[in-house]
This record gives structure tokens, C-alpha cells and sequence, in this order.
């Protein structure tokens, strides 16, 4: 009995010590429990706080601007102008830092032509390449506004009585191919003056000049960049600026730009089968010893470059191929080291070409051309683009006699083929290349090739501190604001000088023998068998160029 009790006492001792156990396990747990809650709720209380305190502090400082503000017609007047007068000092500056000649890279031969042009160019402080180059206000002080305004103004009105613009359609012996010739020309000043019927007559008398020849002028053909046509604002500048001279500007549109294509291939960056065609189709309405000079942009600058290259190795330039000059161009073509967003951009406005000209693009019947052109469409860089339809592009051989091919393995081999640094030291003309530091697409390729340009006596390179891409917006001298291309003088300076040298070497304007200009085959530069060997040969030879110098300000 006794120990049946004992057993029950010790039953509910363990009961009591587990229950007590219990409680202070929970009492603990509503301690650490209300510990979180308390460190929360300072937390908390901390944030409140902070937040009060930063409220009032901008409240203080947004009493302290609003008190600071003036309450006056008058104030504001006063307030407006000096923050207007800040943000003017400091773009005067920018401009003054800005402001300063550009620097020229050629050989210097005793008695060569480039000798001779250099001199005049630098004869006095005011000449083009003496003078310093003063970027005009918020435009031409920065790169990027600077070539943004390039491709946007409209340039000088087409409308005017001092000149005659029209529109004439060449189609290529090749493949059939249209492309349309926007010209300016200039008119006699009895034209502007005389009758409406009279002036018709003699605007009559000057297209068929032009269209029949014999053309009594020189003649000035320019070609735009990539994803433009003639009718853009650098465009109409440089053609004004040469019918100012007296001259005849002819503004290449390539094939699928300005008029509808007429054949299911395009143009790219390496084909100069359609330039070709052009010169001599303009050359034969030449009068005698009257010069033809070329001038590219950007893209166009890289075909007319790697034109003049191939017919210079050659020896079958025309005679009346005076000069050329080269804006913008990268030597040196590669899309894939074109950036964001400027890769997609050029992506963007390669594939509106290729839509805008679908119908002729659908007369392609195989089905690898086919989905060439819709992987291209797909593609969302200028990178993959390429790559898409490198091989079904055309193109044509680097040596007489210019055989029309279609088609590239990749587009690495298009890039190589394209790039007009390897045809460089080939013209046999005097050439302008003419770059910007602060040109963010071109600037690091074309300093890069650097050595291939100045190792051809007739190549004469100018780099300014300013420009941006085919940008180069000048102040007018004495003045702060301006938009006047500075490059589109130079380039018209340095023709005119060529010009005067010729005629006192050789008594003619042309001043060139096209068979002075032979120079042996080279396979080994324009194979394109052996292009990948030539590709690692020659990256090596540019190892020394590898490195730009970014200006000093």
C-alpha cells in the first residue's frame, strides 16, 4: 500500500517538474520573443525617425531654394541671364581649348606634286591647314552632337537661281542594276538675270552639257555613307561648296537608295564595280585635259579608296581622274568592333533597305539566298547582319579585269576584302584623308592604319582635334557661332591646289599618265585564297599602330 503510494507522489512530482519545465521554456520563448519585438520596434523607431529628419531637412533646403528664387519679372530676367552667361563661359572656354590647326602626315619628296600642294595649303596663317579650326558652340565642341547634326540638317536649300539640280539614271552594264545621280551644277550669272523663257533655254543647254557632253567643267562625284542617299545635309554641303568654286558636283545614290532597286543585290562596303561604271561613264563626256575628282563619306570614302587602289595597281585609271579625298573613313572595316547602340542603329537601317526593296530581294528563287536575307532580317546587330548575308553579297576582283562575283565565305572575309587600308599605298593620284580625333566610329581604325597611308608618297593624311563623324561644324572666323563644314573648304582647297600644281608641273589640270601609273600584280595582297594567311601577316605588320594617343585638352 505504502509503496503504491510512493509511486503515485513520485508520478506527480515528475508531472510538476515537467509542467514547470514547460512554463519556464515558454516564459523564455515570450522573452526572446518580446526581445525581437522590442529590437523591431526600435528599428522601426529608428527608421521614423530618419525619415522625419531627412523630411525636414529637405523641406528646410526646398524653403531655402524657394526663398532663394527671385519673385520678380525682373529677377527672373536677372537670374535667367546669369545662368545663361555660366553655361556660355564655360562653352567659350571649351571651344578656346578646342580651337587649333590640324595635323598633317605626308612625304615631304623634294618636287612632287604632294610637295607642291602641302605649300600652297600652308602658304600663309590664314590658309587651310595653317589656320586654326574653332568648333562652333554646343555642336561642333562635341563629337557625338557634332555627327548627329551632319546626318540631320538639311543642308543649303535646293532651290535657288544661282543653280541647277536634276536627276539622271545609269544602269550598270554588269547586271542591269539602276542607280541615280543627283547633280548640282552651277549658272552663268547672265542665266540668273535673264527671262523665264531665256533661262530655260540656257538650263537646257547646260543639262546637255552634261548628259552629252563634252563636259567644259571639272567634275566633283561624291559618295555617301552607310544607310544614307544624296539627299542628306553633308551631301547637299560638300555640292554647294563645289559649284561655289564653279565646279560640277555629282552625288552617287547607291544601288537600292533613292530609287528602287532593280536587281536582287544590294550594295555593301567592298563592291566598287558600280563606282566604276559611273567614272567611266562621265569620263567619256570629259572635254580634254578637264579633271573628275572624287570625294567619299564614311562608308563611300572606304569604296572610293579601295577603287582608286585597284585601278592604280592596275594602270587603268582614266586619265582625267585628277585626285580624291577620303572623310570619315575607317580603313579598316569590321562590324564587330562597332559598339552598342551604334551597332544596332546600323543594323536598324540596313534591314529598312532591304525592306523597302523586298520586292526585287523576292526574285531570288534558291532557298540558301533566301534564308540569307531572313536571318539577316533577324538579326539584331550589324554584326550578324553581315554574317548573314556576306555570301550572297556581290562583289568583284581587286585586279583587272574586275570580274563580278557573288558571294563571301563569312563575313570576316567580306570585312577583309572591304577594308581599303590594303589598296592604299596602290593610287597613283594625290589623295586627302581626312579624320577627326573625337570621331567615336572611324578615329581608332584609321589611326591604327596610320603607316599604310602615309607610306604612299601620293597620300596625304590631315587629323583634327575636332569633328566627330563627317561633323567638322566651324565658327566663321572672329566669331563664336557658326555650322559651316570646315572639311568641305579642305577638300575643295586641296582640289584647287592640285589642280594649280598640275598645270605648272605638266601644263594641264589632269596632270597625270595613266600608263605612269602601272605597278606589278601583287597576289599575295589581293588573293583572296591566301586571305586568312594575309590576314595574320599583316596584323603583325600593324602591331606598331595598334596604340592611339588620346588628344590633350
Amino acid at each position: 500500500m505504502e509503496n503504491s503510494l510512493n509511486e503515485t507522489d513520485s508520478a506527480l512530482e515528475e508531472t510538476k517538474t515537467s509542467h514547470r519545465d514547460t512554463d519556464e521554456e515558454d516564459s523564455k520563448a515570450q522573452i526572446d520573443d518580446s526581445g525581437n519585438q522590442g529590437s523591431t520596434k526600435r528599428m522601426d523607431g529608428s527608421l521614423r525617425r530618419m525619415s522625419r529628419n531627412l523630411s525636414k531637412t529637405l523641406t528646410r533646403q526646398s524653403s531655402s531654394i524657394a526663398e532663394a528664387l527671385p519673385e520678380t519679372t525682373t529677377g527672373w530676367t536677372v537670374f535667367t541671364s546669369v545662368i545663361l552667361s555660366a553655361i556660355l563661359g564655360y562653352e567659350v572656354q571649351l571651344q578656346r581649348r578646342l580651337t587649333h590647326p590640324p595635323v598633317t602626315f605626308c612625304q615631304n619628296a623634294t618636287g612632287s606634286v604632294i610637295e607642291q600642294v602641302y605649300k600652297k595649303l600652308t602658304e600663309s596663317p590664314d590658309h587651310i591647314l595653317s589656320r586654326s579650326i574653332a568648333p562652333s558652340l554646343f555642336v561642333g565642341t562635341r563629337g557625338t552632337i557634332s555627327s548627329t547634326a551632319a546626318y540631320l540638317m538639311g543642308g543649303p536649300s535646293s532651290v535657288s537661281k544661282k543653280y541647277m539640280r536634276f536627276r539622271e539614271i545609269i544602269t550598270m552594264s554588269q547586271d542591269g542594276a539602276n542607280i541615280a545621280i543627283d547633280w548640282e551644277i552651277p549658272l552663268q550669272p547672265k542665266q540668273e538675270t535673264s527671262n523665264s523663257k531665256e533661262q530655260q533655254v540656257d538650263q537646257s543647254k547646260c543639262k546637255s552639257e552634261i548628259l552629252e557632253g563634252p563636259i567644259q567643267k571639272p567634275v566633283v562625284i561624291i559618295l555617301h555613307g552607310i544607310n544614307n542617299d544624296a539627299s542628306f545635309g553633308y551631301m547637299k554641303s560638300l555640292q554647294r561648296t563645289f559649284c561655289d568654286r564653279g565646279w560640277n558636283a555629282a552625288s552617287m545614290n547607291f544601288r537600292g537608295t533613292a530609287i528602287r532597286l532593280t536587281t536582287p543585290r544590294g550594295y555593301n562596303g567592298a563592291y566598287t564595280g558600280d563606282l566604276r561604271s559611273l567614272v567611266y561613264h562621265i569620263a567619256g563626256r570629259m572635254a580634254p585635259n578637264v579633271p573628275i575628282f572624287l570625294v567619299g563619306n564614311s562608308l563611300g570614302a572606304n569604296i572610293m579608296t579601295k577603287y582608286l587602289g585597284e585601278e592604280g595597281l592596275a594602270g587603268t585609271l582614266p586619265s582625267c581622274v585628277a585626285g580624291g579625298a577620303s572623310l570619315g573613313n575607317p580603313l579598316l572595316l569590321d562590324s564587330s568592333n562597332v559598339k552598342f547602340p551604334f551597332s544596332v542603329l546600323m543594323a536598324l537601317g540596313v534591314k529598312k533597305i532591304y525592306l523597302d526593296n523586298w520586292k526585287s530581294i523576292r526574285a531570288l528563287k534558291d532557298d540558301y539566298s533566301r534564308q540569307s536575307f531572313h536571318t539577316g532580317l533577324m538579326a539584331s546587330t550589324i554584326e550578324a547582319v553581315d554574317n548573314a548575308v556576306a555570301p550572297i553579297f556581290i562583289r568583284n576582283d581587286e585586279f583587272y579585269p574586275y570580274g563580278v562575283k557573288i558571294g563571301y565565305r563569312n563575313g570576316e572575309h567580306y570585312w577583309f576584302d572591304a577594308s581599303s587600308y590594303r589598296h592604299v599605298r596602290h593610287i597613283s593620284v594625290p589623295f586627302l584623308n581626312l579624320t577627326a580625333q573625337d570621331d567615336f566610329l572611324v578615329s581608332r581604325p584609321s589611326r591604327n592604319k596610320l603607316g599604310y597611308c602615309i607610306g604612299n608618297p601620293n597620300v596625304m593624311v590631315v587629323e583634327t582635334r575636332c569633328g566627330g563623324h563627317l561633323g567638322w561644324q566651324e565658327s566663321p572666323p572672329d566669331t563664336a557661332f557658326g555650322s559651316s563644314s570646315w572639311a568641305d573648304v579642305a577638300t575643295a582647297d586641296f582640289f584647287d591646289a592640285v589642280m594649280k600644281t598640275n598645270t605648272e608641273l605638266c601644263g594641264t589640270a589632269i596632270g597625270h599618265n595613266e600608263t605612269e601609273t602601272v605597278t606589278p600584280y601583287e597576289s599575295s595582297v589581293v588573293g583572296l585564297g591566301n586571305m586568312e594567311k594575309d590576314l595574320k601577316q599583316i596584323q603583325k605588320d600593324s602591331i606598331a599602330f595598334q596604340q592611339t594617343v588620346k588628344p590633350r585638352l
